[in-house]
């Protein structure tokens, strides 16, 4: 659980003093805190780094509370900070007026120290529930779409990523290549050392494809000893060429006294096709290079 101390708020009102008996109240307890005295500065102290909280006095020269409020709640990135408006007025109109700018609380000047402490409290309280909860849901969301013993993507993503690629290629056309790769001799490998060797080998293949990635591309393991490789902006040529870059690496390895190899196919991405197809085309690609006898880099450019 994150500590009070990982939280920041923001005071924010045109008089020193009251700032200082806010702070006074709320440092006991631990969190980070940062003020400002007028509305400008109050904006771009919001904009500039997140707060988990602000505190905002309404009548101040030039912007005022109910106008900062507005601005905070258009803007994306401020738009989910709760305010917490500190005012001498309190008038019903006033009031609903503050609740109506987005304001998620009102408290009224003077004010016990008790009471602040306690509201302020409250929404921090929410504040952590909710990044803990989009934590959760972040990892959640991570293994869910990430091969468990590789690291690399699984299927899932692997199969949305193509999708969306082959749509925005169809677009704005550019190109696309895939690369499909399965490990030579990975029977072997679990029958005479066991399928943790197996395992092993593939682990370190996926470290290889992982290394060779550039921005914006991904690599998958599909199932059992086949990866994949999606390349943006990369020729078919281009990309044949990183991946016997690749198969090179791959053949520095070693499980038992096997070297490791791999069977590479390639192709690049037609925009008539559908992504079925494109994946289907690098399947026929790499059964072509295993049936050559593997540990080669295969396309319709040339055989590696």
């Amino acid at each position: 659980m994150k500590s009070n101390a990982s939280f920041e708020i923001l005071i924010v009102d045109d008089e020193r003093f009251n700032i200082e008996v806010v702070v006074g109240f709320l440092e006991m307890e631990g969190y980070k805190l940062a003020y400002a005295t007028n509305g400008k500065d109050a904006l771009s102290a919001a904009f500039a780094k997140s707060f988990d909280l602000i505190l905002l006095d309404i009548n101040m020269p030039g912007i005022d509370g109910f106008e900062v409020c507005r601005r905070l709640k258009k803007e994306p990135s401020t738009q989910d900070v709760p305010v917490i408006f500190l005012s001498a007025l309190s008038d019903i109109a006033t009031v609903t007026q503050a609740f109506s700018v987005g304001a998620v609380d009102y408290l009224s000047k003077p004010f016990n120290g008790l009471e602040l402490i306690a509201r302020v409290r409250t929404q921090i309280d929410l504040r952590r529930y909710i990044l803990e909860l989009k934590e959760k849901q972040n990892r959640l969301a991570h293994l869910a779409s990430t091969d468990q013993m590789t690291g690399l993507a699984n299927k899932l993503r692997f199969m949305s990523v193509a999708k969306k690629s082959c749509e925005a290629s169809k677009q704005t056309p550019s190109r696309l290549t895939l690369a499909y790769i399965r490990l030579d001799r990975l029977q072997h490998i679990n029958t005479v050392y066991g399928y943790k060797a197996g395992d092993k080998a593939m682990i370190k293949v996926a470290k290889v494809l992982q290394a060779a990635l550039k921005p914006n591309e991904i690599a998958a393991r599909l199932f059992g000893s086949e990866f994949v490789v999606l390349m943006s902006g990369v020729s078919l040529e281009a990309g044949a060429h990183r991946m016997q870059a690749v198969l090179q690496d791959i053949r520095g390895l070693q499980s038992g006294d096997v070297m490791l190899s791999a069977s590479i196919g390639l192709v690049e991405y037609q925009v008539e096709e559908g992504y079925e197809t494109f994946i289907l085309r690098a399947e026929k690609m790499v059964e072509e290079a295993r049936c050559t006898g593997g540990n080669v880099v295969m396309c319709k450019i040339s055989k590696f």
